[in-house]
């Protein structure tokens, strides 16, 4: 794979008091990922293909009426990757005329979990067929 699409690296540690990971270091003016993140396993819905959930602190309202709750700003399931310790998810956010846009993110945990990095793709997740060459591009170039 020679394309690498635009990211960004955030790297985080985790704050074993309060349960989350909290960001060390982030490039100026980035802001599409939230300061603090929770890894849980994925428990109650079995249809995220993913063995854990990475989400923000941050909610926000559905909207009005019957069905109306709140709902995490930023959320992914983490699926495995043939690299120990690396996930790949997405996260949907909405695009010019409310379309969905599937933002790419891959994640790394240190062998003790207490370390965190994050590179997050604006607009790009693979298709499934190219995910195990992107992962491998990813941590090949050591950019995780």
């Amino acid at each position: 794979m020679n394309y690498l699409p635009i990211s960004h690296r955030l790297t985080y540690r985790l704050d074993v008091d309060q349960g989350r990971y909290i960001v060390k270091e982030c490039e100026p003016g980035f802001c599409k990922v939230p300061r603090e993140l929770t890894v849980e396993e994925r428990r109650f819905n079995d249809k995220i293909d993913a063995e854990f959930i990475l989400r923000g602190p941050e909610t926000q309202k559905k909207g009005t009426g019957k069905g109306t709750g709140r709902t995490i700003k930023f959320f992914t399931g983490l699926q495995r990757t043939d690299h120990t310790g690396v996930y790949i998810g997405n996260v949907m956010t909405f695009g010019q005329g409310g379309s969905k846009v599937r933002n790419g993110i891959l994640v790394h945990f240190s062998a003790d979990a207490g370390r965190m990095v994050l590179r997050y793709f604006p607009a790009y997740y693979p298709f499934p067929k190219d995910r195990a060459a992107f992962v491998s591009a990813i941590v090949g170039r050591g950019l995780l």
